[in-house]
This record gives structure tokens, C-alpha cells and sequence, in this order.
């Protein structure tokens, strides 16, 4: 069992006034209350929060700023912040920023590409619930499956293999597959049972890390489709159309969000049990669909 339990929150940077609108009314997240005005606060469930946007210019996948990964308990947390020292990983303890991220704890680290990682243990949930502006209901946090978190992100890296070894051997992620991407083949990983919660890949002309897209569920194909509507309407960037992966299944478009990252928007996500996975290798991202609708961004798979 991974010592990570979700992928709980993520943290960006962008233009606030065009995410205030692009949040509730293209996805449907909710606004949630921030103490910081230059932070806007995301729901897609009953936590408090799942996605941060911090105030900035539009920086594609420079916009990162953390991965939030979640563990089960304080000792979970000692034990990895231990773990990851033994072996020469610098980690920061930082009680300030657990606060401003509404957890128990938190310590901070850099993954093999140097993306910034906070791995937490005891986030708020929210006694209001979660309520869509556009009445979607997201697949995260409790379903049941287990606690799956926000979604998946897909990560950029010159080394693909060496990427996803930074999860599987330090954070006890698990293959779940692998798909031809050129020289390299990208690999998704998973921490529980969403197919993968974790993928790195290495695309021409792209950087060398960074965040090309982050999926976000919802549990209709017709959620989608009201809100690949909307996309169209207000004529936003839409990197990828509608199609289905060939791995997770997902049904999904891509919609190129205010900070220049690519937003995934998908259905029926396959799911995954470790007692009789298999691992397998793909000749191709998407069984159908999913053609270059806009010049393609970075975080396309």
C-alpha cells in the first residue's frame, strides 16, 4: 500500500479575475473563503479546498507551484519525511504554510524534475458540503472506491523513467501502465484505486517540467458535454476534442485554462484494484477522438 493516499489539492499561479470566472462558470468548482486576497480557493467535494490558484502571470506549465499528496496520519508523515532524509531528499517542516493550506501538518520536498511537493496529513473538511455552480458533481475525495483526491495531473520530464521513479521508490506509487510517446514512453502511476493519480511524459518542444494538464472528473458524460458547450461558446482554446483515452477510458476534451495550462475534463475514469491488475503498454493515447482542435499545448496525452 502507498505511504500516499491521494493526490489531495494542487496549487497554481494565474490572472485571479479571469480564474474567478473561468472556475465556477467553465468547470463548475466552487469559490471557497480565502484569507489571503491573493489566493483563490477551489472545491470539488466536501474539503475545504482542492485547488489554489495564486495571484501571476499565465506561465503554461511554469504555472506549478505544489502538488498537495496526501497520507493517512501524523506518524505516516514522520515516517516519510524520515525516509526520504535517509536518502539524501531535503525536507522542510513549515507549521505557517500547513495553515495556509488548512492541514494538521505538512512537510515540503522536490520531486526528480523539481517540482515542488507537500505531503500533508489531516486536511479540513468543510461542514457545508460541496455545491456546483453549474450542479456538476466531481468523482473525488470519498467515493466508493476510497478516497481518490482532486484527480491526476500529467507532468512534464526530459526523463520520463527516471521521473516516475522518484514516486514509485520514495513515495510508494505503482505503475498502472505505459503509452508509446515518442522516444520515450510516458508512464502513469497510481496511489489508490483512480487509474493514475500521477503521469510524467517528455513532448517535443515542451519543457522539461512542469504541469501539462490536470484532469478533473464529474460523473456524467452529460456534464461534459454542457461543459465542452460552454468552452465553445465563450470560443476558449480547446486543445484536444472530445475522444477516449486508451488507457483510463476516459471520456474526456481539454480546455486550455488562464494560467496556460491545460485543463482535462473527462468521464468515466477507469478504476483500479492491485489484486489482479495488470500492467500493459499502449500503442496509442486515445482509442478515438481526442484530435488537435487548437494549435496543441503541452500537456496533451
Amino acid at each position: 500500500m502507498s505511504i500516499v493516499s491521494a493526490l489531495g489539492y494542487v496549487v497554481v499561479r494565474g490572472p485571479l479575475e479571469e480564474w474567478r470566472r473561468f472556475g465556477p462558470e467553465i468547470l463548475g468548482l466552487q469559490p471557497a473563503p480565502s484569507a489571503d486576497p491573493d489566493t483563490l480557493l477551489f472545491k470539488t467535494d466536501s474539503r475545504s479546498w482542492r485547488l489554489a490558484i495564486e495571484a501571476g502571470e499565465p506561465a503554461g506549465p511554469q504555472s506549478l507551484v505544489a502538488l498537495g499528496l496526501e497520507v493517512r496520519s501524523a506518524e505516516q508523515l514522520d515516517a516519510l519525511a524520515d525516509t526520504l532524509r535517509s536518502r539524501g531528499i531535503e525536507v522542510h517542516e513549515d507549521p505557517d504554510l500547513a495553515e495556509r493550506r488548512r492541514v494538521r501538518g505538512l512537510i515540503a520536498f522536490r520531486d526528480a524534475t523539481g517540482n515542488t511537493v507537500e505531503a500533508y496529513w489531516g486536511p479540513t473538511v468543510d461542514k457545508t458540503g460541496f455545491t456546483s455552480p453549474r450542479g456538476v458533481t466531481f468523482v473525488a475525495g470519498e467515493t466508493a472506491a476510497g478516497e481518490i483526491g482532486i484527480g491526476h495531473t500529467f507532468l512534464l520530464a526530459d526523463d520520463v523513467a527516471r521521473a516516475a521513479a522518484f514516486y514509485t521508490e520514495h513515495l510508494g506509487f505503482k505503475l498502472s501502465d505505459t503509452i508509446a510517446f515518442g522516444p520515450q514512453s510516458a508512464h502513469f502511476l497510481h496511489c489508490n484505486p483512480r487509474h493514475h493519480s500521477i503521469a510524467f511524459a517528455a513532448l517535443p518542444g515542451a519543457p522539461a517540467s512542469g504541469l501539462g494538464h490536470l484532469m478533473l472528473e464529474v460523473d456524467t458524460l452529460e456534464a461534459v458535454g454542457r461543459a465542452l458547450d460552454a468552452v465553445q461558446e465563450q470560443e476558449l482554446p480547446i486543445p484536444l476534442s472530445i475522444g477516449e483515452h486508451s488507457n483510463d477510458r476516459m471520456t474526456s476534451f481539454y480546455v486550455r485554462t488562464p494560467s496556460g495550462f491545460d485543463i482535462e475534463y473527462g468521464y468515466n475514469g477507469r478504476v483500479i484494484d492491485d489484486r489482479d491488475w495488470t500492467v500493459s503498454h499502449y500503442e496509442s493515447p486515445s482509442t478515438w477522438g481526442h484530435r488537435f482542435a487548437t494549435p496543441p499545448g503541452p500537456g496533451t496525452d
